[in-house]
């Protein structure tokens, strides 16, 4: 099914998902998994720039595998975390960044399973920006 998160941001997710608000965030779950969605917007190459360095930067100091791809106009970067939720239960966290020149969705998956990871995976690859401005004739 596809969520439209904003006017210009969607994402593709599996049947079954259920969602609330919470603030500004968009939050989807079902059994397993918890995806936690935020929006950023800014007015540039300059600021993503810098935010990607941030965001790299923090992945490097907690030594997360971290994931680059470009895609045309969007620049996505992710790194994972395992996160003890509480004592013998940990969880698989992927923070997953897709940014364009405009703005950025922040999309966290939690993971009670790690095999679950090539599904959050293919929905943050599904992550669509699409361009408010009117295109000229």
């Amino acid at each position: 099914m596809e969520i439209q998160i904003t006017p210009n941001w969607t994402i593709s997710l599996e049947d079954g998902f259920s969602h609330r608000f919470e603030d500004e965030h968009l939050v989807l779950w079902k059994r397993g998994i918890t995806l936690l969605t935020t929006v950023y917007r800014y007015t540039g190459e300059k600021e993503r720039l810098a935010l990607v360095a941030n965001l790299r930067a923090k992945a490097e100091a907690i030594n997360a595998e971290t994931i680059d791809e470009h895609e045309g106009e969007l620049y996505r970067f992710g790194y994972l975390q395992p996160e003890q939720v509480q004592p013998g239960h940990t969880r698989l966290a992927l923070h997953a960044f897709s940014t364009t020149t405009l703005g950025c969705l922040q999309t966290s998956f939690y993971l009670d399973d790690p095999n679950e990871l090539q599904k959050a995976l293919l929905a943050w690859k599904s992550a669509t920006w699409h361009d408010d401005e009117p295109e000229a004739a």
